[in-house]
């Protein structure tokens, strides 16, 4: 597979769709289901992403595949962060501070910010369990906002209570 080319894969709320270029996914984009349309036919690679994006969205352990990411170019800070984004459980979440001081940065919480925003890969490495301090929903700049962010984090059992952002 060579050159560029988009697939849209779709669950019954949400659409990822996978931006490939010379045979590596270098970014994957968050929709709402209902905006987008399937591509068809799926490539092998996007229908196992669909087989997890709808075990994801039925609540189960997604089993996300292991897709031919392309992580060339990114920091090393970057590259940590996406790293810790996978050791935040679902339905769980860490501030941008809490993240910062793991990785190294205490008082860098806007670096983790904008590494949340340099995040090709949203939903595998979940960038949508990082809120503002106070459990306050900031800062997702994935397609669909901050209301996609609260969605993903109700499709993972987040409970709203212990998290005062989401209504």
């Amino acid at each position: 597979m060579s050159g560029s080319r988009s697939e849209w894969v779709c669950g019954a709320q949400i659409a990822l769709c996978l931006r490939w270029e010379d045979g590596l996914v270098v970014r994957i984009e968050t929709a709402w289901a209902e905006d987008v349309r399937e591509t068809d036919p799926l490539s092998e690679a996007a229908s196992g992403l669909q087989a997890a994006l709808l075990r994801y969205e039925a609540r189960l352990k997604p089993d996300w595949p292991d897709l031919p990411l392309d992580f060339s170019g990114m920091s090393d800070f970057l590259r940590n962060a996406l790293e810790e984004l996978r050791r935040i459980p679902s339905g769980t979440t860490r501030t941008y501070g809490e993240m910062a001081a793991i990785l190294g940065r205490p008082g860098g919480a806007q670096a983790v910010g904008r590494a949340m925003g340099a995040n090709p890969f949203p939903v595998l490495y979940p960038c949508h369990r990082v809120v503002g301090a106070g459990g306050a929903m900031t800062g997702f700049s994935a397609s669909g906002g901050i209301e996609m962010k609260k969605a993903l984090l109700r499709l993972e059992g987040a409970e709203q209570g212990l998290l005062p952002g989401l209504e």
